[in-house]
Formats: C-alpha cells, sequence, structure tokens
C-alpha cells in the first residue's frame, strides 16, 4: 500500500517543480496578465495537436481532463483493470466441464497389456486364449475425447473467484486513487507554470532597477561624489540579481517541463495554459468538522485497503477447503484399434465418479491455511495503517490550508510596505541622505516580498488540491461522471 502525502507548493518550486523531471523543455515566453484577461503561457511547438487544440489556452480543469486521458500511467491503470477481469474469467473457468481430445499408440508383449488391447478392439476369440501368456507384440492405437468436470471441492473454487471479482474492485480504486493523485500533483504544476513566468518578471524589474542605479553609481563616482566601495557593493548586487533572474528562467522551463510530463505530452508539444477567472472550485465540506469522515468515505485508499482485507478472507477460505473431499465426474469416448484407422464399430465408452481426500500431505495444506491466515491478519493491519495516514493527511491540509491563506494576506500587505519603503529610501538615496547599504536592504527587501507574494497567491490554490485530495474529491468526481456516462446505472 503506497502512504499517501501532501504535495507542497514550495517543496515543488523549491525542487523545480518536479525534481524527477529533467529541465530540458524550452522556454516558454511570457504574455503579461492584464485585469480583464487570464495570463496565458506557451511552450514550443509540436506534433500532438491532433488530439488537443495546441493553440487554445486551457484553464485548470481542462488541463485536468487531458491529463486524465493522457497521462501514460492512468493508461497503465486500464491495463491492470483488463488483467484483473482476465483472472475473473479463468476463476470462473473451473465451474465448467473441461473436454480435451487425446491420441495414444502403445506397442507391447506384456500379457495382461496386450488381452486388455485385443478385448478392447473386439478381436478376442477362443484362439486367443490358446495365446494369453505369450500373445506376442500387440499394437493399440487410441483416439478418445476425455471431459472432466468438478462437482465438490468444498468450496475452493467459489472463494477464489469471489476474490478474483474483488480484485477487479482494488484495482478500479487503484485508478481512482491514481485520479485523486495526479489532479493534485496536475494542478501543483499547473500554478508553477503560472507563477514561474511572474517571478521571471520580478526578478527582470529587480535586475533593471539595480542596473539604473549602478550606472547613476558610476557617474557619481566618476565626478568624486560617490565612493568606489559604494559602486562596488552595486555591482555585487547586480551579480546577484542576475543570478536570481537565471534562476527563475530555469525555474519556468522545468516548470512547463514538469507540467507536459505529467499530461503526457513531450518536451517539444505545444501547451497554452491560462490562469482560470474564477477561484479553483473548492467543495464546501472542506469548511465542516466532518473532513475526517468525508475522506475515510471517499478516499479509494481505504476502500482499497477494505477489499484488500475481503480478498484475503476469501483466499483464506479457499485454502480452507483443501481439507474438504473432492469429488469429479469424468468420462472418456474413443476407438482402439490395431493400426491408425477410424471404425466406429469398434468405440467405447467410459463414465464415472471419483472422489478423493486427503489423509496425510506433510502439512501443506494446513501451512497454506496458516499463511492465509497470516495475510488476512497483515491487510487489516495495513487498514488500520492507512486510516491513519489518512487521518495525518486530511489534518496537515487542512493546517496548510490555514496557514498560506494567512501567509497570503501577510506577503501582500508587505509586499505593498516594502514597494513604498523603497521608493522613500531611493528618493532619499538620490537626495544624499541615505548610503547604498541601506538602499540594497530596500531593494532586497522589495524583491523578496515581491517573490513571497507571487508564490503565497498560488500557494492558496494548490493548498486547496492538496486538501480536496486528502478528502478524495476528485474520486467522487471521477464517480459521479463515470455515472453521468452510464446514464446513471
Amino acid at each position: 500500500m503506497r502512504k499517501t502525502i501532501v504535495i507542497s507548493f514550495s517543496y515543488v518550486h523549491t525542487n523545480v517543480v518536479l525534481p524527477v523531471l529533467a529541465c530540458i523543455a524550452m522556454s516558454a515566453p511570457l504574455v503579461p496578465a492584464s485585469a480583464q484577461e487570464p495570463a496565458e503561457h506557451i511552450a514550443a511547438e509540436s506534433g500532438t495537436a491532433g488530439f488537443f487544440n495546441s493553440s487554445r489556452a486551457l484553464n485548470l480543469e481542462q488541463v485536468l481532463e487531458l491529463a486524465f486521458s493522457k497521462n501514460p500511467d492512468m493508461q497503465a491503470a486500464e491495463e491492470r483493470i483488463g488483467q484483473a477481469e482476465a483472472r475473473v474469467i479463468e476463476a470462473t473457468a473451473n465451474f465448467y466441464p473441461k473436454l480435451m481430445g487425446q491420441v495414444g499408440y502403445t506397442y507391447t508383449d506384456n500379457p495382461a497389456l496386450a488381452f486388455s488391447a485385443i478385448v478392447a478392439q473386439r478381436r478376442f476369440d477362443s484362439q486367443s486364449l490358446g495365446t494369453i501368456n505369450n500373445p506376442g507384440y500387440i499394437g493399440n492405437f487410441r483416439p478418445e475425447l476425455v471431459g472432466t468436470m468438478s462437482l465438490f471441492e468444498g468450496g475452493r473454487d467459489y472463494y477464489r473467484k469471489k476474490a478474483a471479482e474483488l480484485g477487479v474492485e482494488v484495482s478500479e480504486l487503484e485508478r481512482a486513487a491514481l485520479h485523486n493523485q495526479l489532479a493534485a500533483a496536475v494542478t501543483a504544476a499547473y500554478y508553477a507554470v503560472l507563477t514561474a513566468p511572474r517571478e521571471v518578471e520580478a526578478a527582470r524589474r529587480s535586475l533593471a532597477a539595480v542596473d539604473s542605479e549602478l550606472n547613476h553609481a558610476r557617474e557619481m563616482h566618476q565626478a568624486g561624489s560617490l565612493l568606489r566601495s559604494d559602486v562596488l557593493s552595486l555591482e555585487v548586487r547586480h551579480a546577484q540579481a542576475r543570478e536570481r533572474e537565471l534562476q527563475t528562467l530555469n525555474a519556468q522551463e522545468s516548470a512547463h517541463t514538469g507540467l507536459k510530463t505529467l499530461l503526457g505530452l513531450g518536451t517539444g508539444d505545444t501547451l497554452v495554459v491560462k490562469e482560470s477567472l474564477k477561484d479553483d472550485k473548492a467543495p464546501q465540506n472542506t469548511l465542516t468538522e466532518n473532513l475526517l469522515n468525508t475522506a475515510l468515505a471517499q478516499r479509494p485508499e481505504m476502500q482499497i485497503a477494505a477489499r484488500q482485507v475481503e480478498m484475503r478472507e476469501k483466499e483464506l477460505r479457499a485454502e480452507i477447503a483443501g481439507h474438504m473431499p473432492r469429488v469429479d465426474a469424468y468420462a472418456a469416448y474413443g476407438l482402439n484399434e490395431s493400426s491408425p484407422q477410424f471404425n466406429f464399430s469398434k468405440q467405447n465408452l467410459t463414465v464415472g465418479v471419483n472422489a478423493q481426500i486427503e489423509i496425510f500431505g506433510g502439512g501443506a495444506t494446513s501451512a497454506r491455511v496458516s499463511a492465509a491466515e497470516r495475510r488476512v491478519a497483515e491487510a487489516q493491519a495495513a487498514r488500520e495503517r492507512v486510516r491513519l495516514d489518512i487521518d495525518a493527511e486530511v489534518q496537515r491540509a487542512k493546517n496548510n490550508l490555514s496557514e498560506v491563506e494567512a501567509r497570503r494576506q501577510v506577503t501582500e500587505a508587505a509586499q505593498t510596505s516594502a514597494e513604498e519603503a523603497l521608493r522613500l529610501v531611493h528618493e532619499q538615496y538620490r537626495a544624499g541622505a541615505a548610503g547604498v547599504t541601506r538602499y540594497l536592504e530596500a531593494e532586497a527587501d522589495r524583491t523578496a516580498s515581491e517573490m513571497r507574494a507571487v508564490t503565497a497567491r498560488f500557494e492558496v490554490q494548490i493548498a486547496r488540491a492538496n486538501l480536496q485530495k486528502a478528502i478524495g474529491y476528485w474520486f467522487q468526481s471521477d464517480f459521479e461522471a463515470e455515472r453521468r456516462t452510464s446514464g446513471g446505472k
């Protein structure tokens, strides 16, 4: 059972969105956002435009739909469901009779076998009695059809079939769990793509401001009104601003690569995303006190754990059936000839019932039962662990959402204050009332506060997505969509 985790925006951003993804995509040009229109960010051109309109900007909901249809992990999950369904068919086959065709040839001088072959070939006569002890070599050619059917085996096949059916449910729930996890991961990557260009823009504004002041400082130094040390300090700050710009450009490229990979697109594929005009839809019950109950009812991981316990119990019953007697019916229809030919006047039919029970098998059956009992206990312990993990994840997601919502307000206020402080310090610096050190501090504070404000804005959306994931929101949405597709059945 995989342990679920909350996807942290700061982790995504600090580690360049998805650390397992290589930074190889072409950088997307920035299209500035306006007050009336959503921002759009475009990646490099490519060749899967046949699947979706690559020139049309996608909002979050459309990006999620694309991920669910194109992500290779989702496609692999569908194949695992097919495998589980095949195992059900295999288990069901044990309830049907089996018919096999076979052909054999024997050549022997063993008196018992030779006499049996002569009788089966309808060749026995009074002269055969004289050679019964020395029949010579007798050949026997026998084509036949053999049918068998299990009449009773203690319920072993029944419980194995039930376990296989539960396996299909587990595979479907695993797909739903992946659906839920993928939605949260895509949401984090989507907002990282939206955040990255804004951080590039902030870094470039900082670089432009420092560059302007550096040029001014050099002029003042040449005029003899500014110390060389102040010019050097501005040059250091200019290098830091340039380094920050390079870091944000790299983060922007990696953000696009990460999102494309989750969508099942190549690094050269065209992808245009836009910021939704409305807030991401958060479930109303995320603000209630019943989050844990909602999560335990909706999270596919919890349902998987419950089905795993049921599966192990069915497997245990199947192993216990090994102590029960087994009864099989069989029938054999064939011909006996001395050479390969088909003379139906020499056909014969044998039918019968066979019953058997294991009296002693070295303890193998008991060992299998004991192992099955341990697997049941293991599944029960895993179910409890999943419940505890979900409890902790819901609490973390709820606390994180409260934190980032409060932090967004703080960072927005700090950004306003930092902008005003820089304006005042800049005036003082130009008037000679403040030194270059004070100016550098104010400029660094402005840049840092702007970065934090940009990040905090989208951290709220990602925290909501993590809370939605924690309560199984996307699993429920997927279930409702499938129900609508099937006509509400």
